[in-house]
């Protein structure tokens, strides 16, 4: 009867402690994320921009949403929310994109968000640097470090340089960031879209404000220097086989397709500066 009563007492101690082991594993677990007011409610950027790039679905909010990310990031804060519509929503991809140097700038869902179907229209920003980013980043850091003590002017100048015995122009090629930052025999064929990403990666790397601008059959650069922006065209300063088109206030070689998105573009990286 004893030896019962002792295994009657262990098995009532192990149920009562697997009991309490429970909530304890339960609180652990992840909470489902839950847009609340206070991501709404964050800084009005906008104030500092030229209101007339706020046109259509380039908006205060918008502008404020992206702004945030770009100002404090999304590690530890949780990013400024605003809603796109799926009729918008291509557009402010492709606004995004143009964005992206030594980080990428995405649509920002967080994992727990377990019920995302709910808040579909609801839109914010991550900005993170791609793993892969890292190998052409330690690349470059020669140059980086070899130009600091240069103006802005004249490390986009000698960026533009230094892109030309990278690459060779051929229409139709791609040479990818992590193709073009790494050691490779003779210059890669590529086309101007390469060249204006590469800048775009030099430029940020160097805190130089820079984006892309495209026609419909070519890409180049916007570059904030000297305190206005100003074009650069990596592929047909090399094509050409002078410099061109390095820091020029105006440039004739294509209708930009996205005026509104570019004009809100300056104000985004450089608030004010069309003003």
């Amino acid at each position: 009867m004893k030896s019962r009563k002792i295994v009657s007492l262990l098995l009532t101690g192990a149920m009562t402690a697997a009991l309490l082991a429970v909530p304890a594993q339960a609180a652990e677990a992840p909470q489902p994320y839950t847009i609340q007011a206070t991501h709404w409610s964050r800084e009005d950027f906008s104030q500092e921009a030229s209101p007339e790039v706020f046109t259509g679905v380039y908006s205060r909010e918008l502008y404020n949403a992206i702004r945030q990310t770009m100002v404090d990031g999304t590690s530890g804060t949780a990013p400024a929310y605003t809603q796109v519509s799926k009729e918008d929503y291509s557009a402010v991809k492709k606004l995004i994109g143009r964005m992206e140097g030594v980080l990428r700038y995405e649509h920002h869902v967080p994992q727990n968000f377990t019920d995302y179907w709910r808040y579909l229209d609801y839109f914010a920003v991550s900005a993170e640097m791609p793993e892969n980013y890292q190998a052409p980043l330690d690349f470059v850091q020669p140059v980086i470090e070899g130009t600091a003590e240069m103006t802005d002017r004249e490390r986009v100048e000698a960026f533009n340089d230094y892109i030309r015995t990278l690459l060779a122009y051929q229409k139709g090629k791609t040479a990818g960031i992590t193709q073009t930052f790494a050691p490779h025999t003779g210059e890669l064929k590529a086309a101007c879209g390469s060249y204006a990403r590469a800048m775009k990666f030099l430029c940020t790397a160097a805190d130089i404000p820079c984006f892309t601008v495209s026609s419909k059959t070519h890409t180049w650069n916007l570059v904030y220097v000297d305190g206005q922006w100003l074009h650069v065209d990596v592929s047909a300063n090399d094509l050409s086989g002078r410099n061109g088109v390095l820091l020029v206030e105006s440039y004739q070689t294509g209708k930009d397709q996205a005026p509104e998105a570019t004009a809100f573009l300056k104000e985004l990286f450089v608030p004010g500066s069309t003003k």
